[in-house]
């Protein structure tokens, strides 16, 4: 690869020294002293949440914080997995499928239920301070309860979207899972 320009150079040796870092290690924590939240949702959201959870290997409280921690972001990391995977299927054939991937509804949900999600230690404040801003600069129309669950349903969608474009592509080129 061969970078003349000098942002676009600097933007990939940013990039080569995050990656070479890797992400930090998060500690264990014992969940009987960790913060709670109690969720009032749906059972038919919970068994969704569940659902990747076990397909990705993590809890269903596992997957809860990190919608929540995405959705504070702005969706933004899930949202450029979908674009990258969208990119390498190529825009017709993404289409395809991302007609295929049914959006998670929760007007349909009908039998409630509550959830309690144990926080690790200090995100309970990220969570709160961040879902307050974004409920203030909605002019107070948004209540915690109602932030909470559409981002879990953005998860769950982007989560839906996240596999079967990947799935696709692993399909189309099975070389990808040889062994380097």
């Amino acid at each position: 690869m061969n970078l003349s320009n000098p942002i676009a150079l600097r933007a990939f040796e940013k990039a080569l020294t995050k990656v070479r870092a890797g992400p930090r290690p998060r500690p264990k924590y014992s969940s009987r002293t960790a913060d709670k939240f109690v969720i009032r949702g749906y059972v038919e959201l919970f068994e969704e949440l569940k659902g990747i959870g076990l397909h990705q290997g993590r809890s269903m409280n596992s997957e809860a914080v990190a919608a929540i921690l995405d959705s504070l972001e702005g969706n933004l990391r899930s949202t450029a997995r979908v674009r990258v995977l969208q990119a390498q299927l190529g825009k017709r054939l993404s289409s395809e499928v991302m007609a295929e991937v049914g959006d998670f509804d929760l007007s349909v949900c009908v039998k409630p239920q509550k959830f309690v999600v144990r926080l690790p230690p200090s995100v309970r404040d990220v969570i709160r301070d961040g879902v307050k801003q974004v409920t203030a600069g909605e002019g107070g129309s948004v209540f915690m309860r109602d932030w909470v669950l559409e981002a879990l349903v953005k998860w769950v969608n982007s989560q839906r979207q996240e596999f079967a474009l990947l799935t696709t592509i692993i399909e189309m080129d099975k070389t990808l899972l040889e062994k380097f």
